[in-house]
């Protein structure tokens, strides 16, 4: 198992899981990866389980229990989930495209709001209301269907 896993890939579930999920993954994991089950996985005589496989065991059971002492206190877990979505932030974004204001297609939406779109390749669109790039010269738009995304820059008027 790598060590680059998050705990909740660690054990298995989804970061929303509730505690009583967290639980039961770790059960699981515990009986599958425990070192003591792990030194019976062939007979003596087989060369083949030279000690990687125990060793291997003994690591991922290592990933679970840290996986465990962490997710199962509120707080360590809520300090682990900002750290994660602090990791996310701080990964560097590739985009497709860089467009300007002025290359994507506007439509005035109820009550005065601009929508501007430009059509990404799976067939949806990347789309931005005028004032969520107010004050900014440029930012960042996902689409709204895939994971691309593009640049998109302030016209300059």
């Amino acid at each position: 198992m790598e060590a680059s896993l998050t705990h909740y890939e660690v054990l298995g579930i989804n970061p929303s899981a509730t505690i009583e999920q967290i639980k039961q993954a770790y059960h699981s994991a515990v009986l599958k990866h425990h070192p003591d089950k792990a030194a019976g996985l062939g007979p003596p005589s087989d060369p083949s389980t030279d000690g990687q496989g125990q060793a291997a065991s003994t690591d991922t059971f290592q990933l679970v229990q840290s996986a465990w002492e962490v997710l199962r206190d509120a707080d360590r877990r809520a300090a682990y989930d900002s750290l994660l979505c602090l990791r996310e932030l701080q990964t560097p974004m590739t985009y497709q495209d860089e467009l300007d204001m002025g290359d994507m297609d506007a439509e005035d939406c109820d009550g005065g709001a601009r929508l501007f779109t430009y059509p990404c390749r799976c067939g949806d669109v990347y789309a931005l209301y005028e004032a969520e790039l107010a004050g900014r010269s440029s930012m960042v738009v996902p689409c709204r269907s895939c994971s691309n995304h593009v640049l998109v820059r302030a016209s300059v008027t």
